[in-house]
């Protein structure tokens, strides 16, 4: 029993001691003025184009630049790639269809950084504003009249989308972190990676 609470209080010292030297080593507020950071996540994306049903994946890629110093924080301009899939399936009386859709976003970002002089941590908040595609595409059949198959293509010219995002980094070393996001987006969510390039 002893040796037992031994080894718990070790491992805890060990631990506690490795974070201690992790904190150290993690940079006070990590977004600054000239830093660049990219980050991806993935997570339930978005239904710009659409009849709103269905679910499916989706994932963005980010870059941004720390540009200015404003009050406590960091105002930061970047750009953002991303893409959400969704499916769907209904049935009526006589008809069985499935629906798929493909949205391709392309757009600048602003947000404003916090890192609350908290070692590893960025917190902020901020909007994307750009253009997307989205591709629609169905199949089914109909009966037991007809009992024909068919299928069908369509896909939606060029529209603009805005959003907003919150979302907090943590940077467990000084160029690695973990990344989350949560508002209307690409994706809804996201839990992603965040890479300090500078």
């Amino acid at each position: 029993m002893k040796k037992r609470c031994f080894y718990v209080i070790l491992i805890a010292a060990a631990l506690l001691m490795a974070q201690s030297e992790s904190n150290a080593q993690n940079p006070v507020n990590p977004v600054s003025e000239g830093t660049w950071t990219l980050n991806f996540g993935i997570g339930p994306g978005t239904t710009y184009w659409g009849n709103g049903n269905g679910f499916g994946p989706g994932f963005k890629f980010a870059a941004e630049k720390g540009m200015w110093e404003v009050g406590p924080g960091v105002f930061t301009l970047g750009g953002e790639l991303g893409f959400s899939f969704f499916s769907h399936s209904w049935d009526a009386d006589y008809f069985s269809v499935k629906e798929h859709w493909f949205n391709a976003l392309f757009g600048a970002r602003a947000a404003y950084h916090l890192g609350f002089d908290v070692p590893g941590l960025d917190v902020y908040g901020g909007m994307p504003l750009g253009f997307g595609i989205s591709g629609y595409s169905y199949s089914g059949y109909s009966g037991p009249e007809a009992w024909k198959d068919w299928r069908g293509y369509s896909h939606q010219p060029f529209f603009p989308y805005v959003g907003v995002f919150f979302g907090g980094s943590y940077f467990f070393s000084p160029k690695i972190g973990v990344n989350a996001e949560v508002g209307y987006n690409t994706t809804y969510a996201q839990i992603g990676m965040v890479f300090k390039l500078n």
